[in-house]
């Protein structure tokens, strides 16, 4: 209600002090002056109830002018005709519909209603009070008030859309904060940046672009929003993303897209759209990869969706970076950094995620037999060589989903899924014959049951381990499954 008044206040100000003062050293048609005043009551009356009630908003502007108008024309027939002055108040309407009204229709309907505020006296009443020369005053009176009008709904309406614009921004900013935060955590901040530029921006789909490892070459590593199957292409030369990477700069295509777009089969298969961007993901004083996005329509390189990708993009470069630096580190904590196999804790860690899977797998635990002895004749280079070189020969013998780590100095092991008694041997002695420098290995083997624990699993391993030192070496031995697994053994020597 305060809002409302506040918005009738000028105009309610301006009209009393219009009834007040043309009573001054007037003739005073009383029944025409209390008439006007009702009708300039009614007219903000009219105004308030449409702006506190939201179910007649039309009210607020067009009828309330028209009103107004009425009320004046009464109010200056009342006091002597233009001799009055009273005319001047016909700008308020005007006024009043400029600042609350977005049609241009309204504000013509109330501009006739101007031009028929002075021409009617002068049909209906016409001289003395009312001459024919007043014809003049219409036509400039409309004109000017027209220029006023339009003028002051033009300014209205784009100080309107730059508060919209503002409050826009303000929101965008806040989602780029909450989005931002969200992706320090996230367990693939690549797709959710994709999922949260392209909701954030308004727009059609975001994909990022990433080079390919030792090559200057973009490869798809996150897509959102995009019915094409897009992940691991790599963007032709022609796109413009090679020249956002380069110069690290943004690169907003609105023109002839298609000559710029890397993939034009998808680009037709998405519907073509307007613009494009091409964000780098700059951190420091390089490029970790392009985001491109595309919206339907035509995109202003200052306007809000474009500023938002931006801020958007600047803030996940240093998530991505921050992830990938996790990763290495995480690869680091894992990797045992001789032989580049998984570690221990790999080891331990891969062997609880297959039991809690429910896996069926086999367990082998190598060791190069007589390591020490090697090492001493041969030097510790030497060492490092043997270790290295077989563990890369034995990778090569396993299938992609075996798993095989470093668990100790010269002891690896090996985990064989879906794999019985008969496969694990055969297997565990094909590796035995690919140790490097004509050394040999000792092997124990164990089938996990599905009631045993993986430590229980790797102590019967293990002792069959110890059982094949025990008988002289240089083979593999089978756990039987009633073996207790219990304290180990004993240390096994090399």
């Amino acid at each position: 209600m305060r809002a409302a008044v506040l918005r009738v206040a000028p105009f309610a100000g301006a009209c009393c002090l219009a009834w007040f003062v043309v009573l001054v050293g007037s003739s005073v048609t009383w029944w025409e002056y209390w008439s006007s005043l009702a009708l300039a009551l009614a007219a903000g009356g009219t105004a308030l109830l449409a702006m506190v009630d939201r179910r007649y908003p039309w009210l607020a502007v067009v009828p309330s002018a028209l009103l107004l108008l009425a009320a004046v024309g009464l109010l200056r027939d009342s006091v002597g005709g233009i001799a009055s002055g009273a005319g001047a108040l016909a700008i308020l309407p005007v006024f009043q519909t400029a600042l609350y009204s977005h049609s241009r229709r309204d504000l013509g309907v109330v501009l006739l209603g101007v031009a028929l505020f002075f021409v009617i006296p002068i049909w209906l009443v016409g001289l003395p009070a009312y001459p024919q020369a007043q014809y003049r005053t219409v036509l400039l009176a409309v004109a000017a008030d027209a220029i006023i009008g339009f003028a002051t709904q033009a300014l209205v309406a784009r100080i309107r859309d730059q508060a919209w614009e503002a409050q826009g921004r303000e929101r965008m900013l806040e989602q780029v904060t909450t989005v931002v935060h969200g992706l320090f955590d996230s367990p693939q901040p690549r797709q959710d940046t994709c999922e949260a530029a392209m909701t954030i921006g308004s727009a059609l789909s975001a994909v990022l672009y990433e080079p390919r490892a030792n090559t200057d070459e973009l490869t798809c590593t996150a897509a959102a929003g995009i019915r094409s199957e897009v992940l691991a292409s790599v963007v032709p030369r022609r796109s413009a993303a090679y020249e956002a990477m380069r110069t690290c700069r943004p690169i907003l295509i609105t023109e002839n897209v298609g000559a710029y777009v890397g993939l034009v089969d998808v680009w037709i298969a998405e519907g073509c759209p307007r613009s494009l961007l091409y964000q780098p993901l700059v951190r420091g004083d390089r490029s970790l990869g392009v985001l491109i996005i595309c919206w339907p329509d035509h995109v202003r390189g200052k306007g809000p969706r474009a500023k938002v990708v931006a801020l958007l993009a600047h803030e996940v470069a240093a998530v991505i970076s921050r992830a990938d630096a996790l990763d290495h580190l995480n690869d680091e904590a894992l990797t045992d950094a001789l032989t580049g196999l998984p570690n221990r804790r790999a080891w331990e860690r891969h062997l609880r995620q297959l039991a809690a899977a429910g896996q069926h797998f086999a367990i082998g635990i190598l060791d190069l037999d007589h390591f020490k002895q090697f090492n001493d004749t041969q030097g510790h280079p030497a060492g490092d060589r043997l270790l290295k070189e077989t563990a890369a020969a034995w990778g090569d013998q396993l299938r992609a989903g075996d798993f095989l780590a470093r668990i100790g100095g010269e002891e690896f092991g090996l985990l064989l899924l879906d794999c019985g008694q008969d496969t694990a041997r055969e297997v565990v002695d094909r590796l035995r014959d690919q140790v490097t420098h004509s050394q040999t290995c000792s092997a124990g083997i164990a089938i996990k049951a599905p009631e045993e624990t993986p430590d229980a699993a790797v102590e019967r391993a293990d002792a069959a381990l110890y059982r094949a030192k025990a008988e002289g070496r240089d083979q593999s031995t089978l756990a039987a499954t009633d073996d207790l697994a219990g304290a180990r053994p004993g240390a096994h020597t090399s």
